[in-house]
């Protein structure tokens, strides 16, 4: 597992995470490379059901932590494809060029567009996105793997789309041990919370948190609260019965001298970006805690961060969860209890093609 990461430097200026970095660095949200290979859909392709084996698609890049979960949903609207992999800045090059037909777009929490997917529809005609039949939408919700949320498409300029299509969702949360000292976690939380109508001015993607509600939005089934993040989230009145809490949280923390070392991802992706607003905007209010945004290589080095004691949080998406939950591959060896803190971003994604093939 991957140990390189940064930090925000103790001694530097910590309003210095401007707002700017919301949307305008969403192009660099995820930038794995990939093969091409020639298209070849026999048509016009309207929904994913007008996929087939001639049907060249890139659901991410392969070997992208989101590929695994799109992959599935494909599979539940058409019986084969031809699996290539197009970074997600030049689809809107290889639509052109024939050498792909369907590709992936997104809405960072459902309402921002990223910066490849602006390039992508200026640079493609007719970019189109593909509607998804009511038999397809029906066999996703029916699969407790995939969570998919309505997204308003139609808000996207230079595309032909649907006002709403279902959408395989990514949630992404902040997660900890569950044994991670109690007033660490809820000095962070409720210092935060402080702040929470000034956390645009950090970071544009945390405007979201003003809200109460998106603080437990979508929440991973099967993995309980910290024990200090429940508490938290009773106080301010968005605890659900349907939430469970971990236990065995640990006494103390919240000294003056406790670092939360927090990782999310590499130094040019919107998520470290806005990790390190959130660590300003409670280093700025707090000196009870130090919050150190530092980048990881991905969730196995975030989860095997947690393992070692490396970290005290990191985020995570609900694909991931369930893995570490059924003790999948690297994560069977995994020794400690998790535990949520609070929901950070959602990525919908939805499939794009050229309407005029």
């Amino acid at each position: 597992m991957a140990n390189e990461h940064k930090h925000t430097d103790r001694r530097s200026t910590r309003r210095s995470v401007l707002a700017a970095a919301g949307a305008g660095s969403l192009a660099a949200i995820a930038g794995c490379l990939g093969g091409e290979t020639s298209g070849g859909s026999s048509g016009p392709l309207e929904t994913l059901s007008d996929i087939n084996e001639n049907t060249s698609v890139s659901p991410t890049p392969s070997g992208s932590g989101t590929a695994p979960a799109l992959e599935r949903a494909l599979g539940h609207a058409t019986d084969d494809y031809n699996r290539v992999s197009t970074s997600y800045g030049n689809q809107g090059n290889a639509i052109n060029e024939n050498q792909l037909d369907v590709g992936v777009g997104t809405l960072m929490n459902f309402s921002i567009t990223p910066s490849w997917l602006q390039q992508t529809a200026s640079t493609v005609d007719n970019l189109t996105v593909l509607d998804v039949s009511d038999e397809t939408e029906q066999a996703w919700n029916d699969d407790d793997r995939l969570l998919i949320r309505p997204t308003e498409t139609g808000q996207i300029e230079n595309v032909d789309a649907p006002d709403e299509v279902p959408a395989p969702t990514f949630a992404y949360n902040f997660v900890s041990r569950a044994d991670l000292e109690y007033d660490t976690v809820y000095t962070f939380l409720e210092t935060l919370y402080e702040q929470k109508s000034e956390l645009s001015e950090y970071a544009g993607l945390l405007a979201t948190h003003e809200e109460d509600d998106f603080w437990v939005k979508n929440m991973y089934d099967g993995v309980p609260f910290h024990d200090a993040a429940a508490d938290f989230y009773e106080e301010i009145g968005v605890w659900s019965d349907e939430f469970e809490r971990a236990g065995g949280s640990t006494s103390g923390g919240a000294t003056g001298d406790t670092d939360v070392r927090m990782r999310t991802s590499t130094s040019t992706t919107t998520a470290y970006t806005a990790n390190q607003g959130m660590a300003s905007a409670v280093n700025d209010a707090t000196s009870d805690i130090f919050v150190e945004a530092q980048t990881s290589e991905g969730t196995e080095a975030n989860l095997g961060a947690l393992n070692q004691e490396d970290a005290e949080m990191v985020y995570i998406q609900n694909w991931s969860a369930q893995e570490v939950e059924d003790g999948a591959g690297a994560y069977s060896e995994l020794d400690f209890q998790m535990a949520q803190i609070v929901h950070f971003y959602d990525l919908p994604w939805f499939f794009i093609a050229d309407g005029d093939n």
